[in-house]
């Protein structure tokens, strides 16, 4: 039987762009209205020119930046953490219960509407679901979607990228409270759902992959300034301490994440993909 997608997506989906006119931004708003799929292109962020403007209750943590990372965001990071954070504001002031991001160098796989109309149907303890991953990580599989093909799964590690993502209310002011101080990219705060209580999923196969092409953000850790001596020495030991706390979370919630191993093929079609 085939699923009339039209009458059951409810959720719309926002596309993150910096140019609206693009070939690839028609191509997906085309490829979303054929799947049933209301959608709506919103401004990036530019950090393209110079390190973007703060609005109220957002702040740059360099002092963190560079002893987490030994670095500090460029601009370009700064801007797409920046677009996806007032992406998740601004539908939370406007009281949406769900939204899907996306950003606009993806292609959406023939089942995206099928799956989507689904998973917006599960219970509000699934927080965000990320619609594809640029890691594969050990993860259990939760349970099988009503088409036999697609899975939901929780991941025990953070599975790297932003293209696309399912996120409700719940999340949505989990991340606003915990990232609205900036210190990492946008994917690291997903990727590091631990700690601060975020329920992170994930659906194989992926129901859209990326274009392979040049990312328009330029990463800090490329040909970066050194930071004082003494960061290197004690970078390890706060590393250490993040992973006795991951490992506790885990630990804590073990009958969420486990058992869990990681899937026997490629999960999705995006190039980028790490095994």
């Amino acid at each position: 039987m085939t699923l009339d997608v039209k009458a059951k997506i409810q959720t719309h989906c926002w596309i993150i762009t910096l140019n609206p006119s693009s070939e690839s931004v028609r191509r997906l708003l085309t490829d979303l209205a054929a799947q049933g799929v209301t959608a709506e292109v919103i401004a990036g962020v530019d950090g393209r020119k110079g390190m973007p403007s703060l609005q109220p209750g957002e702040r740059l943590a360099r002092a963190k930046m560079r002893w987490r990372h030994l670095c500090e965001l460029n601009a370009s990071e700064v801007g797409c953490y920046l677009a996806h954070l007032r992406a998740l504001r601004r539908a939370h002031e406007a009281g949406v219960d769900r939204i899907c991001i996306l950003e606009d160098d993806v292609e959406l796989e023939p089942a995206f509407a099928t799956v989507i109309a689904e998973l917006e149907q599960l219970p509000e303890d699934v927080e965000m679901i990320r619609l594809m991953a640029l890691k594969v990580r050990k993860r259990k599989i939760v349970k099988t979607l009503a088409d036999g093909v697609h899975q939901l799964v929780r991941p025990e590690r953070g599975c790297l990228g932003t293209q696309g993502y399912l996120i409700n209310r719940a999340g949505m002011e989990k991340v606003l409270r915990h990232g609205s101080t900036i210190f990492e990219p946008i994917d690291k705060l997903y990727d590091h759902f631990w700690e601060y209580g975020l329920r992170v999923f994930g659906v194989e196969p992926h129901v859209l992959w990326e274009i392979a092409g040049t990312s328009a953000v330029i990463k800090s850790n490329v040909a970066r300034a050194r930071v004082a001596p003494w960061l290197y020495w004690f970078y390890p030991v706060g590393k250490f301490f993040r992973s006795v706390r991951r490992h506790w979370h885990l630990r804590r919630h073990r009958d969420q994440f486990y058992p869990a191993e990681k899937p026997g093929s490629r999960p999705g079609q995006t190039e980028r993909m790490k095994l």
